[in-house]
């Protein structure tokens, strides 16, 4: 019931328009034939049609062929007698010719091949039966489809979810009928306005139009022919450009590029390529521009510059730096009602905010027009900036709107420079010599809300995937998203924006002019990342946002386990290096701690046979280091203090070196080998030695020297070390 009241109002709506432009789609824009024999809008605004059993989308532009594996659909018991469709929910749509029966579920936008279990549905059995589901054209409709000459060509129809009706013929492909009004009127050959086009209107009203054969003047219906016979230095009849500058005074130029001082009211023209040489290195001058009572902008076919008119004399255009690394043939040029300037060329238009030949100013590149060779600009009563290209109209400001044959605006060139704004303003656009358009600005675009975006093709390096479940491998890296609003009515004026998160914070702008929106992404790294895409009609507001989400995963070898298993590896890898390096410390101090025993050893023997063997008792030879050299020097000092006390005994040595007896024993064990009791007598004996070598004192008087109680005790170890008694040491006799 709501589907036949929502068909119901729908063809209400249809009767009520006055369809006025067509769009017609053929095998050139994708079908596979022009054999159209059954069109379907599926839920997400595409529509599905069948070419005689060749299936293909939508795009928003054209269509792209969708793959079918034949020998897997169903065929059908009997022969049918035509074309039908079956929803089944919003996803699973079935299809059927007179052979076969299809299934195509858009949610991933392809076939399905499980037909026959699904067959079992008492619904699908009468629908396998051959029933058929089409649209039947109301009296409007048939009138339209009449109108076009398709009565007898006419296979289907539809109307799309913008009231749109799409026409299926027999063998000419897609007729689509806009729901919008256009306001656009035709002018053809003999129209005045034709010629106001193509014509310059001063501040007092008086028509300007260069000719062949001199400059005409119209003026409250009378003209005025200036020629070489009535005006003192015209050098040609032939003008090509007349501008208006103060106080009476024209810039104008003619044929051979002379271009000077017109003064209508003396009937005189002065020229400036005697006293400006440069003017010669300029090859054709297309217009002038008045930037302030002072300069004048010209422009010509290979450059630009500035005119002073109070010095006459040249100056640089500064934005032409950035200009003209698009393009040296300037077309056109506009100033608007914010003291912008707008520069029409060959490839770009261009926007200048600043104008002063002293500061340093540059020029902005329009972007997101369909056409960039600009051939005319134009502004309308509210100040709007309009442009004529080689490929129809765009509107620019506030937005850029492209308008197409939708609009009722032929995708033809425009004319250089010839556009008015007609009384009524409406504005005019010359096609050519005899043919111009008209229409009303503020209708001719609707007015119309975003329409969400939908992803129509998703390519994974240049070869077609599915939307669903979109996990990719680690070289499937190089994407290519085609989007679209699928605004069938309207599609030239719809702009994109689109990112792929967090890889791009900020949005790039797409706009081919033709509702069909790219992004290319290259040699993209593992990971999550999020396609967004929004669409834009005729105002600065976005529209919902469609994200794709998009997962790309690592390699093997880059994967998380892989990184874990190498982490660990690189762990072994560590604590074996460090184990070896310990062990290989460990050797080396083993061997250094070996040789400084070794050393020691060394020291020791040496020291202990120094000791044993000489007389002298030097602190630095009888140890092995500076702390037992100091050491032995506060022993030897405690000695020779001592040394003729008889009581002095090892514990009183050991108390006044500050050692305690066990550890003095241990010590000297170390160094020496001996009991401190046997240092302490050897000491004496060696310094009796030298007693008995250099001195004549009695052997019994130097016994009690060194600290002996009795002459024989004395002798019996001085013998027992030096192998003579006292008395014959040093070749002495007893005394």
């Amino acid at each position: 019931m709501g589907k036949r009241l929502i068909d119901c109002l729908l063809t209400w709506m249809l009767s009520a328009t006055i369809w006025a432009a067509h769009r017609h789609w053929t095998v050139v824009d994708g079908l596979p034939t022009g054999e159209v024999q059954q069109i379907i809008e599926l839920p997400n605004r595409q529509m599905l049609v069948n070419c005689e059993g060749v299936f293909c989308l939508s795009n928003g532009e054209g269509f792209d062929i969708i793959a079918c594996d034949y020998s897997l659909t169903y065929q059908m018991e009997t022969y049918t007698q035509g074309y039908g469709h079956l929803w089944q929910g919003d996803s699973l749509l079935w299809l059927h010719d007179f052979y076969r029966i299809f299934l195509f579920d858009t949610r991933i936008r392809a076939f399905r091949y499980d037909i026959e279990p699904r067959l079992n549905d008492e619904t699908l059995r009468q629908f396998a039966k051959g029933e058929e589901h089409r649209a039947i054209p109301n009296v409007r409709q048939w009138q339209c489809i009449d109108s076009l000459g398709q009565a007898k060509n006419y296979s289907t129809m539809v109307l799309d979810y913008q009231g749109g009706l799409w026409i299926g013929t027999r063998n000419e492909g897609i007729i689509y009928l806009s729901p919008h009004k256009t306001s656009v009127d035709e002018l053809f050959a003999g129209h005045p306005l034709i010629g106001l086009a193509r014509s310059t209107t001063d501040q007092n009203g008086r028509i300007w139009r260069c000719k062949t054969n001199g400059l005409e003047c119209e003026e409250k219906g009378k003209y005025t022919l200036y020629d070489t016979t009535n005006v003192i230095g015209l050098p040609h009849n032939r003008t090509t450009f007349i501008q208006e500058l103060q106080d009476g005074l024209y810039l104008l130029c003619d044929s051979l590029s002379t271009i000077g001082y017109f003064l209508p009211e003396n009937r005189t023209f002065v020229s400036l390529n005697a006293q400006l040489p440069t003017l010669q290195s300029y090859r054709h001058f297309v217009g002038a521009c008045p930037i302030d009572g002072q300069w004048t902008v010209v422009y010509a076919q290979n450059g630009i510059f500035m005119l002073d008119t109070e010095a006459d004399t040249l100056a640089l255009f500064p934005p032409a730096r950035h200009i003209e690394q698009y393009a040296t043939k300037y077309n056109c040029m506009l100033r608007d009602n914010e003291e912008r300037l707008w520069i029409g060329t060959q490839n770009g238009l261009f926007v200048v905010d600043s104008i002063s030949p002293m500061e340093k100013y540059s020029a902005q590149r329009i972007e997101g027009m369909r056409n960039n060779c600009i051939r005319s600009l134009i502004l309308d009563r509210k100040g709007r900036v309009w442009a004529g290209t080689s490929c129809g109209i765009s509107r620019i400001t506030p937005t850029v709107v492209n308008l197409g044959p939708e609009d009722g605006i032929p995708a033809t060139s425009m004319m250089e420079r010839a556009t008015c704004l007609a009384e009524d303003g409406q504005l005019v656009f010359a096609l050519g010599g005899s043919h111009a358009i008209k229409f009303n600005p503020d209708s001719v675009i609707n007015q119309s809300k975003p329409l969400p975006v939908v992803i129509t093709s998703f390519k994974v390096n240049d070869k077609e995937t599915g939307m669903k479940d979109i996990r990719l491998k680690y070289n499937q890296n190089h994407l290519t998203f085609h989007f679209s609003s699928l605004d069938y009515a309207a599609s030239s004026h719809t702009r994109y924006r689109y990112r792929l998160y967090p890889l791009e914070q900020e949005w790039s702008v797409s706009n081919d002019g033709a509702g069909l929106g790219t992004a290319h992404f290259m040699a993209l790294q593992p990971g999550s990342y999020q396609f967004e895409v929004q669409s834009s009609a005729t105002t600065d507001q976005w529209g919902e946002t469609t994200v794709a989400e998009i997962e790309i995963n690592p390699p093997l070898w880059l994967t998380w386990w892989a990184k874990t298993c190498y982490m660990l590896l690189i762990a072994f890898v560590a604590a074996s290096l460090f184990h070896l390096y310990i062990q290989k410390r460990k050797r080396q101090l083993e061997r250094k701690n070996e040789e400084k025993v070794n050393r020691l050893f060394e020291l020791r023997s040496e020291a202990r046979h120094q000791f044993a063997h000489s007389v002298n008792i030097e602190p630095d030879k009888i140890t092995a280091n500076k702390d037992e050299e100091a050491l032995m020097q506060r022993i030897l000092d405690a000695i020779n203090k001592n040394m003729d006390n008889t009581e002095y005994t090892v514990d009183q040595l050991a108390r006044e070196i500050g050692m305690s007896r066990a550890n003095f024993y241990k010590k000297m064990q170390s160094m020496l080998g001996i009991t401190p009791n046997e240092f302490l007598r050897n000491v004496r004996l060696k310094h009796a030695a030298h007693l008995l070598a250099d001195t004549n004192y009695p052997v019994n008087q130097i016994s009690l020297m060194v600290g002996f109680l009795t002459p024989r005790y004395f002798s019996q170890c001085f013998k027992k070390m030096f192998g003579v008694l006292p008395s014959e040491y040093g070749g002495r006799t007893l005394v």
